[in-house]
C-alpha cells in the first residue's frame, strides 16, 4: 500500500509516475494507492494513474487500485475516464476484496558479475530454463533477447553491481527481464544514414511482442521483453 504525500503538479508528474512504477517491479499482488493526503493541482493530472497502469500492463502486470476516502474526490474520479483504466474504492479493505487470484507464474533468476562473458552465461541460463520449462521452441529468440539486454547493461552501464536476469512464464508469455543499477532509461535510437537495425534494442523490438524499461528501487532500471510461447510439450 502506498500513501503519497505532497503535491502532484506538472513539475512532479514524471517523478511521481516513475515512483509508482518502481513499486510494481517486484510484482506484488497489487499496488494500492491511498490518495487522501495527496494534493493534486488540477484534475487532468489524475491521468497519471491511467498512464502508470498502461506502462505496467504488459509487464509486470500488477494492477493499480486507488482508494479515496473523501466522498467528493472519489465522486470526481469515478465520473472521469480514469476509471476505465484504474478502479476507485472507498476503503483499503474494499480494494483488497476486489482482487482476483494472481495468475500462475514460473520464474527463475541469475545474478551476473559484469564481466566479458556475462552474455554467454546468460545464454546458457536461458537455454537451461527453456528446456526445463518445456518451451524450447522460443529458446533461440529468448537467448538473443537476453544477449542483447545483458550486453547493453555490460557495455553502457555505469555501475559495477551485478546484472540480474529474470525469466518469467505467465500463461502464453515468456518475459526476459534484465535489471542493472544504471538509472538511465533504455531508448531505441534510430541508426544514422546507412546504419543497420540488426543489433541492440532493435533486435529486442523485432523479436518480442512488447518491450519496455521500468525504473526500480532504490536505483537502476529493468529492461524487459515478452515472447509468445506456442503449445508446450508436456514432460513424460
Amino acid at each position: 500500500m502506498v500513501r503519497p504525500h505532497g503535491e502532484l503538479n506538472p513539475a512532479t508528474y514524471r517523478n511521481f509516475s516513475d515512483d509508482l512504477v518502481k513499486f510494481t517491479v517486484e510484482e506484488p499482488r497489487a499496488v494500492i494507492v491511498v490518495l487522501d493526503d495527496l494534493r493534486v493541482t488540477s484534475e487532468p493530472l489524475f491521468s497519471v494513474f491511467a498512464s502508470v497502469s498502461m506502462r505496467v500492463g504488459d509487464w509486470p502486470g500488477v494492477p493499480i487500485l486507488l482508494v479515496v476516502e473523501l466522498d467528493l474526490r472519489r465522486a470526481v474520479l469515478r465520473s472521469s475516464a480514469i476509471r476505465r483504466f484504474v478502479p476507485v474504492f472507498a476503503t483499503v479493505i474494499a480494494a483488497i476484496d476486489s482482487l482476483d487470484n494472481p495468475p500462475l507464474r514460473r520464474w527463475a533468476t541469475l545474478d551476473l558479475t559484469p564481466t566479458g562473458d556475462c552474455a554467454q552465461r546468460a545464454r546458457r541460463f536461458v537455454d537451461d530454463i527453456c528446456q526445463r520449462w518445456n518451451i524450447a521452441a522460443v529458446r533461440g529468440d529468448a537467448q538473443l533477447i537476453a544477449t542483447e539486454l545483458v550486453e547493453n547493461s555490460f557495455l553502457h552501464g555505469r555501475s559495477e553491481a551485478d546484472i540480474r536476469v529474470r525469466l518469467e512464464l505467465r500463461g502464453d508469455l515468456l518475459t526476459v527481464a534484465v535489471a542493472d543499477a544504471d538509472p538511465r532509461e533504455a531508448v531505441l535510437r534510430e541508426p544514422g544514414p546507412g546504419g543497420r537495425r540488426f543489433y541492440g534494442l532493435h533486435v529486442v523490438a523485432r523479436l518480442s511482442r512488447a518491450w519496455g524499461c521500468a525504473p526500480k528501487w532504490p536505483i537502476g532500471k529493468v529492461v524487459w521483453a515478452t515472447v509468445p510461447v506456442g503449445p508446450r510439450r508436456e514432460p513424460r
